[in-house]
């Protein structure tokens, strides 16, 4: 069975699954900046060091523009993928 992969990255960690249990392909699970967890829209990574890279831009982007993402999401043109927030208040 293949687990994902948690790997840690600028202060916080990045958080990889494989689709499915011998699938080649990769899904961003979440990432992990300051007790915050983001997760952005599903999207296939052919494999896990391609996720991981993917992961990486995306972690910089957000501790660049936190302050542009909102509790609900926050649409990355420029990537071209949705991020979700779950703040550590969460409840």
């Amino acid at each position: 069975m293949t687990l994902g992969i948690i790997e840690p990255y600028n202060g916080g960690f990045l958080e990889i699954i494989p689709e499915g249990e011998y699938s080649d392909y990769w899904l961003i699970a979440a990432i992990h900046i300051n007790g915050e967890v983001f997760r952005p829209s599903p999207r296939f990574y052919r494999n896990e060091q391609q996720a991981l890279r993917k992961a990486q831009k995306i972690f910089d982007w957000i501790a660049s523009y936190d302050s542009e993402i909102s509790d609900r999401g926050y649409w990355n043109e420029e990537m071209r993928i949705f991020l979700w927030h779950q703040s550590k208040d969460y409840a």
